[in-house]
């Protein structure tokens, strides 16, 4: 069995809203998501799935509950390495990409916030790994397809080589042929690198194709866990 990448427990999370105690997002969630495998996500619009991925990335903290990184406390991880080894892919690739950089920079522009020596190799590893042409280096985002711009987005996320992803509906906004073609390229991805993933998605046959195995949240709450 693989070990637990992230183990959260009793993880809880409200926001603002009417009477005293605001809207519960998360209520008590207890999951691990393991080295090495991809565990999807799933549950109706508002179950929180979004709002847990922010907590496993650190973007957001939890009310309650803990989380915990190869088994010390996600607060005590040093940023600069876990931002390297831990990579977001959003459903909107734009919130990725500055509109004024290229291709080029686009994918490379994690490695300069690492301060990483590069020599344009990753970038045109990464663009191959993912089936994006080398003349697409000089493009703007506004100049790309959805699926180009959505594999741009994953290629910046695997140019650090990372050893986990998280990835938000990532091909939710695409055509069905596009998005079961990306998600083919990143299945091959993450078992050539070993990469384990959080996968939030609705679509099943996305699910069965990419994911090891499944948890379910309604209403906050999670109501299957993985295997």
């Amino acid at each position: 069995m693989n070990a637990a990448r992230f183990a959260l427990r009793g993880i809880a999370k409200s926001y603002p809203g009417r009477g005293n105690g605001g809207v519960a997002a998360l209520a008590g969630i207890d999951l691990d998501l393991p080295e090495g495998r991809v565990t999807a996500l799933t549950g109706r619009s508002g179950a929180g799935k979004s709002t847990l991925a922010r907590i496993v990335m650190g973007f957001i903290r939890a009310d309650n509950g803990s989380v915990r990184y190869r088994g010390r406390p996600l607060e005590e991880a040093p940023q600069r390495q876990f931002r390297r080894d831990n990579q977001m892919v959003f459903q909107n690739p734009l919130l990725a990409c500055d509109p004024l950089f290229s291709v080029a920079r686009v994918i490379a522009e994690p490695l300069r916030a690492q301060r990483l020596a590069h020599d344009g190799g990753e970038t045109l590893a990464v663009m191959e790994e993912m089936e994006l042409p080398p003349a697409l280096l000089g493009r703007r985002p506004a100049e790309l397809s959805g699926g180009e711009l959505q594999r741009v987005a994953l290629a910046r996320a695997l140019v650090l080589r990372p050893g986990f992803l998280v990835l938000d509906e990532p091909f939710s906004a695409l055509d069905d042929l596009t998005a079961l073609r990306l998600v083919r390229l990143l299945k091959a991805a993450c078992r050539r690198r070993r990469l384990g993933a959080l996968f939030i998605s609705h679509h099943r046959r996305h699910i069965r194709e990419l994911a090891d195995n499944e948890a379910v949240l309604e209403r906050g709450r999670l109501i299957a866990a993985p295997a």
